[in-house]
């Protein structure tokens, strides 16, 4: 008989279930806890009770549209609890990342406001002249019906002219090529990547959220616990694949954008595969 929750640990995990040893969870967001603005049912209170068992609970999201910001009011939307110290995010690592190498560097943007958002609050000078720029950040720019955006025309062309004719470096938020949307999935960060990479080729500086290192390793550190005593939840190869680079228990959810099919036919096994979050705390028992 199949129970949910059962109350019979502090933990909320019963005896014998594989996750009990986890005292960390990382979470990716799109896909995982929601499609857009609509919340997957369930996810609300599985984080809520891992919560309320001790577990430590950060969120990681390879979104390239939005300031952390944006995604404390969508949490707040969602009925997740969530502060700035609890968010991972690509526009928030990308802008660290930057800054760290080149405090103050003049950027020439392809993507978002909240991308920009967080550009500014690192202490970056954004460009609009792509002669004068010394870095080229490069994350979606694409709305989410998957359109172009408007402010983001004629950007390809002047990172492309950034990138050929001024030099600069080029860094990029993510890799995913698509982005699980309400109706289905949208191009992703990955196709901007594309376009630029087979026009010069040439491969990103820099790709700052997952699977790189970087951005987990900032998530880890907010956790303040070893990889070894974490999971990373996701429904993407670059969650699987991130989790495996530093040994992190690797859950994979059915409920977003890649099926358990294809992450297997690109060599992925993740350790436990699940329909969505709600499962994650379920149980087989007598």
């Amino acid at each position: 008989m199949r129970k949910l929750f059962p109350d019979v640990t502090a933990d909320q995990f019963p005896p014998g279930h594989p996750l009990r040893r986890c005292q960390g969870f990382i979470f990716d967001v799109d896909g995982v806890l929601c499609r857009g603005e609509e919340v997957i049912p369930g996810a609300p209170e599985a984080i809520a009770r891992l919560r309320q068992g001790g577990k430590k609970v950060i969120f990681i999201s390879n979104n390239s549209t939005k300031s952390r910001a944006d995604y404390i009011a969508k949490f707040e939307r969602l009925g997740i609890p969530a502060t700035e110290d609890d968010l991972v995010l690509s526009t928030y690592a990308t802008a660290r990342y930057v800054a760290g190498e080149s405090p103050g560097a003049r950027v020439y943007l392809v993507g978002a406001p909240g991308l920009a958002a967080e550009l500014v609050g690192a202490g970056l000078e954004l460009v609009d002249d792509p002669f004068q720029a010394e870095y080229v950040v490069v994350g979606s720019a694409f709305d989410g019906s998957g359109r172009i955006r408007e402010d983001n025309a004629h950007r390809i062309t002047g990172a492309l002219r950034a990138l050929y004719h001024a030099g600069a470096k080029f860094i990029a938020t993510n890799p995913d090529r698509i982005f699980p949307a309400k109706d289905g999935v949208i191009p992703g960060t990955g196709a901007v990547i594309g376009a630029l990479s087979y026009m010069l080729d040439r491969e990103p500086d820099a790709i700052i959220g997952k699977p790189s290192r970087y951005i987990v390793e900032i998530a880890l550190s907010r956790l303040g616990l070893s990889p070894g005593d974490c999971a990373i939840v996701g429904d993407m190869d670059t969650d699987m694949l991130a989790g495996a680079r530093l040994g992190m228990v690797r859950v994979f959810v059915r409920s977003g954008a890649m099926t358990e099919e294809k992450l297997r036919s690109l060599g992925i096994e993740p350790d436990f595969a699940f329909d969505s979050v709600l499962d994650i705390l379920a149980w087989e028992g007598g």
